[in-house]
């Protein structure tokens, strides 16, 4: 499980500080809290480093709240999607190691997974997301919000809705909160490995003459965070390629033609 060490120069000083965002994303769960019992609350994960900066804020905050040690106050749901990347799947059982956590886990796309979890507890009513407004469809959302009439019923609770990019990596690294090794190889958004590639903007030209990939912290322009989901990007290589324009398709994180 990769554990950082290395500063965190390469982010702006500014978009990478987040103690007025993590202030924010506590008074949000505060109130959350608040409102709701515990066993009436859940915590939906996938691996992500956006669920994984919410999981340590939320076992941190309730740890606090409650005067103890133990992570076990919250249930915390793993919806595994079709064709997780295995490196995922390791992470998901360090995750339950690191924190002393079980996590309950279902299958499916979000909104049947949903509508199961809350089938299995009707007790159930909030939801912990670590949707941020850079998301697809999130950038009008609240903190606190009801899902749409046509998903199963449920209070969203969203509290790193303005965290930006390097807000979310100075977070895991300062704090040595544990990630994914998929982000370590260029990857900077994980979905599965249908939908899933190295971002191109993190690609480069090694000693040996092979396309590598940075570590996602490294990503200058956090708008192109997604530039590695979807279909499968192509790569102009004109100033990797000994200035020779060479366009390679990725191929499962490893280039596919000229190197």
């Amino acid at each position: 499980m990769p554990q950082p060490s290395e500063d965190v120069s390469t982010m702006d000083t500014c978009e990478a500080d987040y103690n007025q965002v993590l202030q924010e994303s506590q008074n949000v769960l505060r109130q959350c809290f608040k409102e709701y019992a515990l066993d009436e609350t859940f915590l939906t994960f996938n691996g992500g480093k956006d669920c994984t900066v919410l999981l340590d804020i939320v076992i941190e905050l309730l740890k606090d709240i409650h005067q103890t040690d133990s992570a076990e106050l919250i249930k915390v749901m793993y919806i595994r999607t079709g064709s997780p990347f295995r490196e995922l799947e390791e992470f998901v059982q360090q995750i339950e190691q690191h924190f002393g956590i079980k996590l309950v886990v279902t299958e499916g796309d979000m909104k049947e997974s949903l509508a199961r979890i809350l089938e299995e507890d009707k007790r159930l009513k909030v939801c912990l997301m670590g949707t941020r407004r850079t998301d697809p469809y999130s950038q009008d959302m609240n903190f606190m919000q009801e899902t749409d009439a046509n998903w199963p019923k449920l209070m969203r609770v969203s509290p790193l809705l303005n965290w930006n990019y390097h807000q979310i990596w100075s977070y895991i690294r300062e704090r040595n909160v544990p990630y994914c090794s998929l982000y370590d190889q260029g990857y900077t958004s994980i979905g599965s490995r249908l939908n899933t590639w190295p971002n191109p903007s993190l690609a480069y030209k090694d000693s040996s003459g092979r396309i590598s990939y940075l570590p996602a912290w490294k990503l200058e322009d956090g708008s192109l965070e997604r530039q590695g989901r979807g279909t499968k990007p192509t790569l102009n290589l004109k100033s990797l390629a000994n200035g020779h324009e060479s366009n390679v398709q990725i191929e499962d994180g490893v280039t596919n033609g000229t190197k």
